[in-house]
């Protein structure tokens, strides 16, 4: 008989201004900012190479117009060099870095209110042990709230 690989989610790693494991401060990222999460640890191998990440941006500071866009990149990094050169701490981030990061995905505004969640996820395949989130606003108006999270899912054999 076959053996069955499942997928097994395990504890979500946060990036969020408070309450999370590492500091993702999306209070007040201005039109056209970059804004990088402090460079997380994922664990030292053997860890999930799989993992399913959500951005959700929760406010902006006034109504955003609809079809702009927040982007979704990753700077992986080996402990020592990051990619993009984005440093290790939670700050402001350059839009020159971005075409050496990993791009995860847009976030579409969907609509003009200034409290509807705008909620992107996905899958990917991270291979270094550390790395950080990095949020480029391309609207018109500023991020006022958001978080980002990774769960491992690594494969399980039955």
């Amino acid at each position: 008989m076959a053996n069955k690989v499942l997928m097994q989610e395990e504890t979500p790693i946060v990036w969020a201004a408070s309450g999370g494991d590492y500091a993702l401060t999306l209070s007040s990222v201005s039109a056209g900012a970059v804004r990088v999460g402090q460079r997380g640890d994922l664990g030292a191998a053997p860890r999930s190479r799989l993992y399913r990440w959500r951005y959700v941006n929760d406010s902006f500071g006034s109504a955003p117009t609809v079809g702009q866009t927040v982007d979704v990149y990753w700077a992986a990094s080996d402990g020592t060099y990051a990619d993009g050169n984005v440093g290790t701490s939670d700050a402001a981030g350059s839009t020159v870095a971005l075409p050496n990061l990993l791009f995860l995905r847009s976030a579409t505004v969907q609509t003009t209110s200034t409290t509807d969640d705008i909620i992107i996820s996905g899958i990917v395949e991270l291979a270094d042990q550390y790395g950080a989130p990095v949020i480029d606003n391309n609207t018109s108006v500023t991020i006022t709230g958001g978080r980002f999270e990774l769960v491992p899912i690594p494969d399980e054999i039955q």
